[in-house]
């Protein structure tokens, strides 16, 4: 009589359908209650520690002068519809002009930076000619060399070409960016050739190409390059102190530090005017967010 062998069977688990479900992956636990504590005190705290400099300009931008100096620290305005050092700065300073020249270098930087990337990168990533790739490290070799040891050589040529004290001059380091070739050439290389092929054999020109079917694909990283360009541009000190020999040319930056005197600092202008520099910066991060976020998401997929 041979002996039959039972093999001892785990139940399955089912769902409501009937349906086997899967098991359940090892190795995925779940962190410790007081680890997860830990980490969510630990980022907390970080946050506020980056927030509260930020909050302590904002309330103190609401003080008068001797608020701002009284011992023992006064964290809060007594006024809290003290808008004074706000009007002070347009009626008796000119600081919408500042803001004015801030914005057009801006633009100038900007438009100048993105449409030179946008022509090199599609260059880079859809068209072969010799020393491609030497030519894109060459490019990136740029990086390697900082701003400040090119200033002196900047600032002769735009003294010989009379552009001293204008608005080209005040962006003329930024009409080129590296950092926006390299960007926008990584995103570039994520789109399949056969899309620019096939618009080519339907008798698209590269320019229409570029246009129609490349720019918006790329619009995530275009918009992360104006974000990045805007502050790199609008937070520029060294270049418009040399530039701008005129007070009417100042940018925001050279601006502030007219408040800043070598007996006495105006702080109450000082934070009012840093407030409203901040304010454009803010209304660029957020209206681009989701365009930040899905470019960030796909930088990271690829």
């Amino acid at each position: 009589m041979t002996s039959q062998r039972h093999e001892a069977r785990l139940p399955v688990a089912r769902d409501r359908s009937g349906a086997a479900k899967a098991p359940a992956a090892r190795g995925t636990h779940k962190p410790a209650r007081g680890t997860q504590a830990l980490l969510l005190t630990a980022l907390a705290l970080g946050g506020v520690l980056t927030v509260f400099p930020l909050l302590w300009v904002a309330m103190s931008s609401l003080k008068r002068p001797d608020e701002i100096l009284k011992v023992p620290v006064q964290l809060f305005p007594e006024d809290w519809t003290n808008f004074d050092n706000f009007i002070a700065l347009f009626a008796e300073h000119n600081f919408g002009r500042y803001i004015t020249n801030s914005f057009i270098v801006s633009s100038i930087g900007i438009i100048s930076s993105l449409v030179i990337a946008m022509l090199a990168a599609y260059a880079f990533s859809f068209h072969k000619f010799r020393f491609k790739e030497p030519m894109f490290v060459l490019v990136l070799a740029l990086f390697m060399v900082p701003p400040e040891a090119l200033v002196i050589p900047q600032y002769l040529m735009l003294s010989k070409v009379g552009l001293v004290n204008t608005y080209l001059g005040l962006a003329f380091p930024d009409l080129f960016t590296v950092l926006g070739v390299y960007l926008l050439r990584q995103f570039m290389e994520g789109i399949p050739y056969s899309y620019v092929e096939a618009a080519r054999v339907d008798g698209a020109g590269e320019l229409r190409i570029l246009a129609r079917i490349i720019t918006p694909m790329v619009a995530p990283a275009i918009a992360v390059f104006v974000i990045i360009k805007f502050l790199f541009t609008w937070n520029v000190f060294l270049w418009p102190l040399l530039v701008a020999q005129d007070e009417s040319m100042y940018t925001v930056t050279v601006g502030l530090v007219n408040f800043a005197g070598s007996e006495f600092n105006q702080w109450n202008l000082i934070n009012a005017a840093t407030v409203i520099s901040m304010i454009p910066t803010i209304i660029l991060f957020v209206t681009l967010q989701r365009y930040l976020v899905k470019g960030v998401a796909m930088s990271g997929i690829k």
